[in-house]
Formats: structure tokens, sequence, C-alpha cells
């Protein structure tokens, strides 16, 4: 796959344009959960470790929503690409009867099992009363937002990545406002803590689903989108098919990446510490590679969707470069946050500052691997493949680097080379992906 491509800046652009606004919308939705923390931060220990286990639940529902999600964005790129509006109709009311399903059956499990569940993590009476109220104020969150992914969905597959962008400006603000006069009480409102934080998060997101849902009525009436009639159960039958292996997929990788940080936890303190620490950068850098993989997703669906196979390895070549050039940057910052550690947060201790350093060489190198990984992955699922994906992670993350990271941990291995793992789990799926990718491509050529 490294080869000399034909560049055209229209393709390239075209790209840049979906790019931006979903990277927006990526850094947005990170910030929703680190603003709640900032505000309950002055409350004291147990609203913040109360909101810390609520947040994690309600936090991989919405994960799971967005798997969803992506899978639908699949279906409605190829449907828009076709310029097939009866198709797009169908494929959104499948999406929200699936998505909202599996909402509902998740708010009425938490309604019923919050606080036994939150009393499996915690045995602090106050944790569990505060946590059980957050989760129990955010089921209608997670309603409302099940609805919004779907039309977000919608706008991102039509090339209209800008209209999301602008809900999660309306809500972010608004967010930070309610939460603050509910937590503290201000202009006349009972001071409700934590609870509080959830009831203004829930206050936003429903004005940012009627924005959206005000966009698509527009859309609707001016006849972009077909008749919104209930499916065939074959319909729904057939978008659960593409939605599965996504979701699936998003479970795989987020049950490993808890184990490996159960894993992890049996360091030493510094160790672990160093880990926690760089983590989530990691989680960042990567997301601005995975956004512009989903931008390509969404065209090379449409070139799917329009048959237009022939435009697809050169579009996808050329994609691939430049998420090279990304790689790069995200290696490079990486490489001047490896540096600045002692200035970010000076009250490490010596030790914990000495494990950073011993475990830079990785995540420096990681994203040159990652990024590539993913965005094969993406083109891979674009193109049909989505269970092979599934395979594969299994197969390099839970049948080979999860137990290595365990043995190497028993066998008291240097901290570098367990941490390492995540990099050689990397390692593995280059060559299954690599190849994947190009024999779709060269069957569109021939």
């Amino acid at each position: 796959m490294f080869k000399s491509i034909p560049w055209s800046k229209v393709t390239l652009k075209q790209n840049l344009s979906l790019a931006w606004p979903m990277t927006c919308n990526a850094i947005l939705m990170q910030s929703v959960a680190i603003i709640d923390l900032l505000l309950i931060a002055s409350l004291g220990e147990l609203p913040i470790a109360a909101f810390g286990i609520a947040a994690a639940i309600v936090t991989f529902i919405l994960g799971i929503q967005f798997a969803i999600s992506n899978g639908t964005q699949l279906v409605l790129s190829r449907a828009a690409g076709a310029g097939d509006k009866e198709k797009i109709a169908t494929e959104m009311v499948s999406a929200w009867l699936i998505n909202l399903s599996f909402s509902c059956l998740s708010v009425v499990a938490l309604f019923f099992s919050a606080e036994f569940i939150v009393s499996l993590i915690t045995d602090n009476p106050e944790v569990i009363k505060q946590a059980t109220q957050y989760i129990l104020i955010s089921l209608v969150l997670l309603v409302l937002a099940s609805a919004s992914v779907v039309m977000v969905s919608y706008f991102n597959a039509n090339k209209k990545t800008r209209i999301p962008l602008y809900g999660f400006m309306i809500e972010i603000p608004l967010n930070v406002v309610f939460s603050v006069i509910l937590i503290n009480g201000y202009l006349g409102a009972p001071a409700l803590g934590l609870a509080g934080a959830a009831l203004g998060s829930v206050m936003a997101i429903a004005l940012r689903f009627s924005y959206l849902a005000i966009r698509f009525y527009m859309e609707n009436k001016q006849g972009l989108v077909g008749s919104l009639n209930l499916p065939k159960r074959q319909d729904i039958k057939n978008h659960l098919n593409e939605v599965v292996p996504v979701v699936a997929n998003f479970i795989v990788l987020l049950t490993g990446l808890l184990i490996f940080q159960i894993l992890f936890a049996q360091l030493s303190v510094p160790a672990y510490a160093a880990i926690t620490l760089i983590l989530p950068w990691i989680k960042i850098g990567s997301m601005f590679a995975n956004t512009w993989a989903q931008a390509s997703t969404i065209l090379v669906s449409q070139y799917v969707g329009k048959k237009e196979f022939a435009s697809i390895p050169d579009f996808v070549y050329q994609s691939l470069w430049v998420t090279r050039l990304i790689a790069v940057f995200i290696a490079l910052g990486f490489f001047a946050l490896s540096l600045s550690f002692s200035f970010l947060y000076p009250n490490l201790s010596e030790e914990t500052l000495m494990a950073l350093s011993i475990i830079a060489p990785i995540y420096i190198i990681l994203p040159l691997v990652r990024t590539n990984n993913m965005f094969c992955g993406n083109m891979i699922r674009a193109m049909g493949d989505s269970y092979l994906i599934v395979r594969i992670n299994i197969i390099t993350q839970w049948l080979i680097a999860l137990p290595l990271c365990a043995l190497l941990i028993y066998w008291d291995a240097p901290l570098y080379v367990v941490f390492g793992v995540i990099l050689f789990d990397e390692i593995l799926k280059c060559y299954p992906f690599r190849k994947t990718l190009q024999k779709r491509l060269d069957s569109y050529l021939n």
C-alpha cells in the first residue's frame, strides 16, 4: 500500500470539510464529563467518587449508542450516495427503532438495578445514594441521546457535519450554566449538588435534541428524506446486521481496555499512576486520527452506494497518506508531552516521573501503528467486512495480548515490557488489516 497515487485537492478538501467538525464534536463530547467533574469538584470527595461511578455506567450505555450509530452511519452513507430518499427514510426509522429499543431496555434495567450495581462497586452509603440519584436522573438523558445520535448519523452521512457541531455548541454552554445554577442553588433554584449536574446535563441535551429535530424536520419538509413509515421486518433485520458487528467490536475493545487497566493496577503505585496519567492522552491523540478515518468512511460508503467502485482505491490511498501524516504529528505531540510532564504535574513523585520516562518510547511510537490500523479497520468496515474486524481484535487482544500481559506481570517483567504489550497488540493487527484492505481494493480494480 505504499505507491504513487494521483492526488485530488477537491477530494482532500471534501474529506477535510467533513473531518474538522467531527473532530470538534469528539472534543466537545469528551469535554462534557470533564466540565461536570470540574463543577462538582468543590462539593468534596464523596460527590466526586459518586460521579466517577455513575458517569462510568452512563458513559458505557452512551458508548454503545454511539457504536450503533456508527453502523447506522455506514448504511445511511450508502443510501445518500445512491440518492435513494426512500432508503434513507427506511434506514432512519429502523435506526431509531433499534437504538431506542436498546436504550429503553437499558433505562428499565437501570431504573430497577442502579442501586444494586453501584453497591457492587462501593459500600459507602452516601456514595451509593448520590451515584444512584445521578443515574436515575440521567435515564432521561439516555433516551434523548439515543434519538439524537441517529439524527447525527443522518447529517454526517449527508456531509452536513457542521449541524451536529452546532448542536454541541448549543449544549455545552447551556450545560455549564444549568449545572452551576442547580448544583449551587443560584437564582432561587434548589441546591441539588451532584443531582444538579445530572439535571443540568438533561436540560442541555434536551435543547440539543430539539435543535437536531428541527433541522431534520426541515430536511424532511424540503423533500430530502422519503416517507418515514414503519419499515418491514427484513429492513430492520438488515440494518441490525450492519450494527451488530460494530457494537461487538466496541464491546470487545472497551472490555479489553478495562482488563488491561485492571492488570496494570497490579503494578507498583508509581508505575500504575504513570500509565493512568498517559492513557487519557493516548485516547485524545487517537481521536484526531479516528475522526479523519470516520470522514473517509462516509465518502467510501457513498462511493459504494453510487457503485463507483473504481474511484475507491485512489481515494483510500490518498486518505491513508494523510492518516500517516496525522500519525507523525500525534507522535511528535506525544514526544513534546513526554518532556513536559514535570511542568504539567509538578507534584508527581520522582518514581512516577521516572516511570513516565520509561514508557515514553512506547506511547510515542504507538500512534504510528494504531492510526494505520484504525484507518484500515474503518475502511474495511465501510466495504462490508465488519465481522472480520471483530475476529481480528478478539484474536490479537483477547487470545494473545491480554494473557501475555498477565504473564509478564506475574513474572515481574520490566515496566516497559508490560506496557509495551499495548503496542505489540497493534503490531499484530497490522498485517491482517492491511492484507484485507488491499485485497478488497484490488477487487475494485479488476
